[in-house]
């Protein structure tokens, strides 16, 4: 047996780099930067769902005192004012029609907040109304009016094409894909028992503690945004391409961000102040409401309807997936998650016949985008829950069920693509031995639900950059483009450093992201700080120690393979020892220089696989819960949940866990309570109110987290990346134990209370 390397820093639980500046208040916010001369906007946001715009007069508003200047369509006419993640659907202020309740048309820029919100409602707009589609059927629907007419929008991004075919036009299609193994049709053809279910997965919101906020200075030479975001590089492009700058006239600074879980990524309110700045040279600042980031994106409503073929004995032979996904009035990220949800549909099973077809979906609501999961919630709840519906129809146990048709570790997933990297076996025993899956429940309305869920992760073709710098007192300071969003990647990625070149923790500094300074880093997303990130961050600190042995070299005049780096010192095998500063200040004769190590990670291209390149790590969620439903209320009440983790090696223990167990009530959310509520086209809970989150009062009555740690990553020392897994499971999980327990199986997202309560009405009035 191979007996494992043990690390002094890496592996251990340390204390968060971060940790005593934010408990102490210390910490900075975009929200906290205070500038000189600086002016603050509001934003005029439309009260109809799509109307085309008939008059912005923004005249009245300008001359209100204290109001510094307006911003309408009449004033973007000079910059390349669309834009978007995937398409240029989206523009600066609405030009010639708004698409849903909450687009901005306009923008008051003023001296203070109050002046500036007092502004907007002197401002003057006309509309012609028109009909509106708020879902995917009516945006479906045979001659259903168009949220954005012309072509289908196309376009290339990370080794992938984005669009639909051109039978789409004069639709609300806005993407398609369909990819499949082997004619699904010839599976069906040979299976037992064919089983064909829909789900859907409702609107969410989410939800971070601090709203979208951003601040942007141009003066006239380059354009400054400090920016609550999750990808700066990408920000950056897109204002250079916004306003002809070149991008060494851009500059994105990233202070802490209270929470994103994606939607803070790709460009939300920036131009707008940016555009404010540019009229005026004056420092704007750009502060949502929590309101208003109801309005600026959310989560893909999702249908799904899954076809499944099995053999007597359980077997899976064929699966047909159709998978709709909302997109919204813009398409933001839409094209790419819809791409994704398609992707992960198949789920952890050995289906040899399969074939997926997924839409996105332009509708007159709130634009959806990135968020934790990135497609996968909404085709493994369909999945998950239906693999509990197949095994109660073939009276089989869904544990056996799953363990017989799960995929092996080495199997491939599609064509092309990275093999499956982990043991699926071994986690769902796991979580089923935690819970108990053998014993019966001898309490009524009591009962167990198990989920097994995979994802692609890391990111399609991601490119990421780090530097470590060693001054010449030894200490050491890390620029690396991974936002710190909460997840600590700042401590993981510092014990990386601190691993390779032999020194403390305490003498690891993180630099401030800041576009000017740090490494290129495409975002920090997909659970890919770790692997991706942390690969680069690890190639540098070794590139770091290969500099600093070969300064020891030339100054103690021995081999580089006659020494070693310990506790910040040099020991040569002759026993002598001297400290990093020390070699430093002699090989360069004075304290003036420093040692600077650079570390890069890319992707592969690949014709071969699906997304255009293969997955870097497979991302595994499993979750079993035992819970109870009260027949007279509907209310479920969750007492036990367990999720297991493969991380691969756990470079921060602690921190990996709290990540799971975060995306554990994350999961419980929009499983129990979280929907968005429309009523014509209006959104009736964006607010702190109405819109209910888990508080630890739904925190189940035990909690736990199962760490698997096997060293099969491709990350630092066998990392993985975790964060989104733990989510996965969840939705499925509890929706199946429901079923178990009091009988009723319900399709369609949140489980609230009155929805379990008019499901046993309804079983009792068929009984």
């Amino acid at each position: 047996m191979m007996q494992r390397k043990t690390y002094k820093v890496a592996g251990t639980d340390a204390r968060r780099v971060d940790g005593v500046e934010k408990v102490t208040g210390k910490a900075v916010y975009t929200s906290d930067i205070q500038l000189p001369g600086m002016a603050h906007a509001r934003i005029l946001r439309s009260p109809v769902a799509h109307a085309r715009l008939v008059k912005v007069d923004a005249s009245k508003a300008r001359v209100l005192p204290g109001v510094i200047t307006t911003l309408t369509r009449d004033d973007i006419k000079g910059f390349n004012y669309k834009y978007g993640a995937t398409y240029k659907d989206q523009s600066i202020v609405a030009v010639d029609k708004v698409r849903y309740v909450g687009d901005p048309l306009a923008a008051v820029l003023a001296d203070d907040p109050a002046t500036a919100e007092q502004a907007l409602e002197l401002i003057e707009v006309e509309y012609e109304e028109l009909p509106r589609v708020t879902n995917i059927e009516e945006a479906t629907a045979p001659g259903a009016v168009q949220v954005h007419e012309g072509g289908v929008a196309r376009a290339e991004l990370r080794g992938s094409t984005y669009g639909a075919p051109e039978r789409f036009t004069g639709t609300n299609i806005c993407y398609y894909l369909t990819f499949g193994r082997e004619d699904a049709e010839k599976g069906f053809a040979k299976a037992d028992h064919i089983f064909e279910d829909t789900f859907r997965f409702q609107k969410v919101q989410h939800y971070s503690l601090e709203a979208h906020n951003n601040i942007a200075y141009y003066d006239g030479e380059k354009l400054t945004v400090w920016a609550s975001c999750q990808d700066p590089f990408t920000l950056r492009d897109h204002l250079s391409g916004i306003f002809r700058l070149p991008l060494s006239r851009v500059r994105v600074i990233v202070p802490y961000v209270g929470g994103g879980y994606g939607g803070k990524l790709y460009v939300k309110a920036e131009p707008i102040s940016a555009a404010l700045s540019w009229i005026t040279r004056r420092p704007v600042k750009l502060a949502l409401s929590v309101n208003e980031s109801f309005k600026t994106i959310t989560r893909h409503p999702a249908r799904v309807t899954i076809k499944t073929g099995v053999t007597r004995d359980g077997k899976l032979i064929a699966r047909d997936c159709q998978v709709y996904m909302d997109t919204g009035a813009y398409a933001d990220a839409g094209p790419r998650v819809t791409q994704k949800a398609a992707y992960r549909a198949l789920g952890p099973y050995k289906i040899p016949y399969a074939k997926v077809e997924a839409y996105g979906v332009y509708t007159n609501v709130v634009p959806a985008g990135a968020f934790r999961g990135f497609g996968a919630l909404q085709v493994t709840w369909a999945y998950e829950s239906q693999m509990d519906m197949i095994a109660d129809r073939l009276g089989l146990d869904p544990l056996d069920f799953r363990l017989k048709n799960l995929l092996k570790k080495g199997d491939p997933y599609t064509a092309g693509d990275t093999p499956v990297d982990c043991d699926l076996k071994e986690g769902l025993l796991k979580v089923a031995d935690a819970i108990k899956w053998r014993e019966k429940n001898k309490k009524p309305n009591r009962a167990k639900g198990l989920s097994c869920c995979i994802k692609d992760a890391g990111g399609t073709y991601k490119v990421a950059g780090a530097t470590v710098k060693m001054s010449s007192d030894g200490s050491v300071m890390l620029l690396t483009g991974t936002v710190e969003v909460g997840q600590g990647p700042r401590t993981a990625l510092s014990q990386v450093v601190a691993e390779e070149l032999a020194l403390p923790l305490e003498l690891i500094t993180v630099a401030q992201l800041d576009t000017d300074v740090t490494p290129y880093d495409i975002s920090t997303s997909a659970s890919s700080s770790m692997v991706v990130m942390g690969t680069a961050v690890q190639r540098a600190a070794q590139d770091a120690r290969k500099q600093l042995l070969r300064c020891a070299a030339k100054v103690l005049k021995e081999k580089v393979a006659n020494l070693k780096l310990e506790d910040g010192q040099f020991v040569s095998k002759k026993g002598q020892s001297i400290s990093y500063s020390k070699v430093i200040v002699e090989f360069f004769g004075s304290k003036a220089g420093e040692i600077i190590g650079k570390g890069l990670y890319k992707d592969k291209r690949s014709t071969k696989a699906v997304l255009g390149s293969t997955t870097t790590f497979w991302e595994v969620g499993w979750g079993g819960v035992e819970l109870e439903v009260d027949p007279e209320t509907g209310v479920i009440r969750l007492l036990n949940y367990v999720s297991a983790c493969d991380a691969g090696k756990a470079i921060n223990p602690e921190q990996c866990v709290g990540q799971d167990e975060g995306a554990v009530m994350f999961g419980i959310g929009h499983t129990l309570m979280e929907e968005m509520v429309y009523e014509e086209g209006q959104l009736l809970n964006g607010n702190l109110v109405d819109y209910r989150v888990p508080t630890f009062k739904d925190l189940p009555a035990k909690l736990e987290t199962i760490l698997i740690e096997n060293g099969n990553g491709p990350g630092p020392f066998g990392s993985k990346g975790i964060g989104e897994g733990g989510l996965l499971p969840v939705a499925s999980a509890v929706a199946n134990a429901v079923s178990r327990a009091v009988g009723v199986r319900i399709q369609d997202l949140p489980l609230s209370p009155p929805k379990v309560w008019r499901a046993l009405q309804a079983k009792k009035k068929n009984a």
